[in-house]
């Protein structure tokens, strides 16, 4: 669960966000399967491989049918939120059944993370009244060994002005549940399997609700843009039941450290403003270019710049160079390390730390490229190649990842 609650998707409305499309439209009768398998991998850290197939069925009279699954599995060391000491660390495994030896001077990984996970959902796209109404109704289902989620959405979107611009309203809402591996930790308990660390509960939960409020406007006829604001509110369980807080305390010999599991508010409030633009020069190239500016109640700020510019080679052939720039700063709870004299008591639900670099100051640049070619029926193939770089203010956030994504449009 560690690595995949930072692929949440508040995006469970993204069937009213109408720029989002991507793939072949069908024709009425017709399916169209989009297919992808992407491989991520970072520098001596994780790995993941994701395929993912969607398919999406015409009904006629603007009336569509979208189905996707998505598996992936991921392996690889994960940072647990320790510090790099100078010293050599042992830890235990979640499981509090085997330790695992830091050495000196390195980022405290756990080898032993692993996780796979499934998910289904599914959306309906109906016309309304007099066709410029339009209706879309979705549910979603993900599971992974520790962690089961299940949602529902809707939206609702208005065409005005000749169909030039869309108004699009959408509601989403999410139930959690969160088992972890050897069970639920008590905030600030000493790391398993010290006696006390895990509560008696195996389980927890959280809900998570969004709101879209969305406008795409048709500029001229080379030119759409789109703006949205998105509420997302979550409630419960917020903690990572695998990340630990560095206790130091000036009496203890050198290299005696304390391990203490972090505890973070039981709610976040999120708001994010996005606009994007979508520009087709007379050469036949487009160019695609969003920002995104999200503030939260944890006291985190982030931006994103995300660019792509399509250039036709010819034959059908295209490339597309792509850029994003992310950058946050850092939770109003994050710590690095907590000194001894600021120990929280164990369970002690009114303070809050975490040093999950996550919730750190990060910088993040991806750069690359993706090659295509059309194909008969509306069909594509394509291969897509970046590298992400990302810095934060420890040892933890540094790191660099490659991304091969290779992906399949037809009709069937």
């Amino acid at each position: 669960m560690k690595k995949k609650q930072d692929v949440r998707s508040a995006l469970a409305l993204a069937a009213g966000s109408l720029l989002a499309a991507t793939g072949a439209q069908a024709g009425d009768g017709d399916w169209t399967i989009d297919s992808a398998l992407l491989v991520y991998s970072e520098t001596d850290r994780v790995s993941a491989v994701e395929p993912v197939v969607s398919a999406t069925r015409d009904l006629g009279d603007e009336e569509t049918l979208n189905l996707k699954l998505v598996l992936d599995s991921l392996t690889g060391p994960s940072a647990n939120g320790a510090q790099v000491e100078e010293y050599p660390q042992t830890f235990s495994t979640p499981s509090g059944e085997a330790t695992y030896t830091v050495p000196a001077g390195e980022v405290p990984l756990d080898d032993q993370f692993h996780d796979t996970r499934g998910a289904f959902s599914a959306s309906w796209t109906t016309p309304l009244e007099n066709r410029l109404w339009k209706r879309t109704l979705g549910a979603n289902v993900s599971s992974e060994f520790d962690f089961f989620s299940l949602g529902v959405n809707g939206a609702l979107s208005r065409d005005l002005n000749k169909r030039n611009t869309t108004l699009t309203a959408g509601l989403g809402f999410e139930v959690d549940t969160i088992k972890p591996v050897g069970g639920v930790p008590v905030p600030f308990a000493e790391m398993f399997p010290v006696a006390g660390s895990k509560s008696t509960s195996d389980t927890e939960d959280r809900t998570v609700t969004d709101l879209l409020l969305g406008i795409t406007q048709v500029i001229d006829r080379n030119t759409v843009m789109q703006f949205n604001y998105n509420l997302s509110m979550s409630s419960g369980y917020m903690n990572d039941p695998y990340k630990v807080v560095t206790v130091v305390d000036p009496l203890d010999p050198p290299g005696t450290f304390t391990y203490v599991y972090e505890n973070r508010p039981d709610s976040r409030t999120r708001h994010a403003l996005y606009w994007e633009t979508k520009h087709a020069f007379a050469s036949g190239n487009v160019l695609d270019a969003s920002y995104r500016l999200m503030t939260d109640d944890w006291g985190i700020m982030s931006n994103t710049l995300d660019a792509r510019y399509r250039i036709g080679l010819g034959s059908d052939w295209y490339v597309e160079p792509h850029v994003r720039w992310y950058d946050q700063g850092e939770a109003d709870f994050y710590v690095d390390r907590l000194a001894a004299a600021d120990q929280p008591a164990a369970n002690d639900s009114a303070s809050e730390y975490s040093a999950d670099y996550r919730l750190g100051a990060l910088t993040t640049v991806t750069a690359g490229a993706r090659v295509g070619k059309k194909l008969a029926d509306d069909g594509e193939a394509w291969f897509r190649l970046e590298s992400m770089t990302q810095s934060g203010d420890t040892g933890q956030a540094d790191l660099s990842a490659i991304v091969l994504e290779a992906g399949y449009t037809f009709k069937w």
